[in-house]
């Protein structure tokens, strides 16, 4: 369902600690932002009741079950390129025809649904 790439899992990790998120859950979910198709994307947030669940190296990962029949099994991986550092995330189906060209950060969910950097 979910593969870490050799460097992901401890960024991810480094990144939540920074961030001082304890305990946290890591969804996979779509994301349109700016003029683009719609992405995968990170997110902090809880476990919800028909969430797919998946532990990998320590960390738990979430994705819905329409998200994972869209998009197949996804991987994550890190870059640290010099003006690209982040997260990519590819999938078994890409979801545009920008699939694991975008690197993003983990983002928050708000109590009312909306993103936010940390």
């Amino acid at each position: 369902m979910i593969k870490l790439a050799a460097k992901a899992g401890q960024a991810i990790r480094a990144f939540l600690a920074e961030k001082g998120v304890q305990r946290p859950v890591v969804r996979i979910h779509l994301q349109s932002r700016g003029c683009c198709d719609s992405s995968l994307g990170l997110i902090v947030d809880d476990i919800h009741e028909s969430d797919l669940l998946q532990e990998i190296d320590g960390l738990t990962f979430v994705i819905s079950p329409a998200i994972h029949q869209l998009v197949g099994e996804v991987t994550i991986s890190y870059t640290d390129e010099i003006g690209r550092e982040g997260f990519v995330l590819t999938s078994e189906k890409p979801v545009s025809e920008w699939d694991g060209f975008s690197v993003s950060t983990i983002r928050r969910l708000e109590s009312n649904s909306t993103e936010n950097d940390y």
